[in-house]
């Protein structure tokens, strides 16, 4: 397995850290979108058992997150749409560097809903979409005066920190929620109000235009994920108009469902899924 780690300048003069595990003999390529707060390096582990089955993985570190993050890591970025264009870009790149052979997309989390609204806008020729514990809905009861409110900060006041993310919930296993802690690469204050913002309405996009979602996918959550919604995931699984669709609830889950109890058997469902469309 060979490993390259590059840059990318973006649009609008971003700079993104980009990296890539190369099979020897690769039957397809997958680029793979990160949550909010981590960062492509975490991924390793789920990247050994895919170059393993042939596949090649791309990734990246978003807009202020990780390596990719201008200074202090900080988890915002100005328009979701900005980051639509990045996935683009780099999505390609990966079709071209890999040209002739089925192609993915994986998204966990933020990079789920990312991932699904990619799809959704600009409608790319992939093999098949992973949707891991996508953003899809926000919160049951979040109130509709604080829905308001945050139209009003996220124009006086972007960079305001805001919302803070349950870490706890990220693993059922103590191990796991220790190492995500203790992880520099990772983002742990509260989130900005732009990022925030922009992530409610990508939901709101996905959710008025799932049914014109066709692409072949497996979607996975945790019933009991404190971070994103299970229930966008249920909506969307439902409204979504492919003909090749999987779903799997995993009872008691928590968010980072490749980092939870049933990581080995979460991990195993994604190989076989890619390898049986390869």
């Amino acid at each position: 397995m060979n490993h390259f780690e590059t840059s990318y300048s973006t649009h609008d003069g971003k700079k993104l850290y980009l990296q890539a595990w190369m099979p020897e003999n690769p039957k397809a390529s997958l680029l793979l979108v990160h949550g909010l707060g981590e960062h492509s390096g975490r991924y390793a582990h789920l990247v050994e058992k895919l170059v393993d089955a042939g596949v090649a993985v791309f990734t990246f570190d978003g807009r202020g997150h990780g390596k990719s993050a201008e200074g202090k890591i900080s988890a915002y970025f100005d328009s979701y749409e900005d980051y639509l264009k990045d996935i683009d870009v780099l999505y390609g790149k990966a079709k071209n560097y890999l040209k002739g052979i089925p192609s993915f997309i994986y998204g966990h989390s933020m990079g789920g809903g990312l991932v699904a609204a990619y799809v959704l806008k600009y409608k790319p020729e992939a093999t098949g979409v992973v949707l891991s514990s996508p953003a899809i809905k926000e919160a049951e009861g979040t109130s509709k005066i604080l829905i308001a409110l945050s139209g009003l900060m996220n124009r006086f006041l972007p960079k305001l920190k805001a919302v803070k993310l349950d870490i706890s919930g990220v693993s059922r296993i103590p191990e796991e929620v220790e190492k995500y802690i203790s992880d520099p690469l990772n983002y742990q204050e509260n989130i900005p109000v732009r990022t925030g913002y922009e992530l409610y309405q990508m939901m709101q996009f996905i959710q008025q235009n799932a049914g014109q979602f066709e692409l072949p996918f497996l979607l996975i959550h945790g019933d009991s994920d404190r971070l994103t919604n299970p229930m966008g995931s249920v909506e969307f699984f439902k409204q979504a108009k492919s003909s090749d669709k999987t779903f799997k609830l995993f009872s008691g889950g928590y968010h980072e469902l490749i980092n939870d109890s049933d990581r080995e058997e979460v991990m195993e469902l994604i190989k076989n899924w890619v390898g049986d469309r390869i």
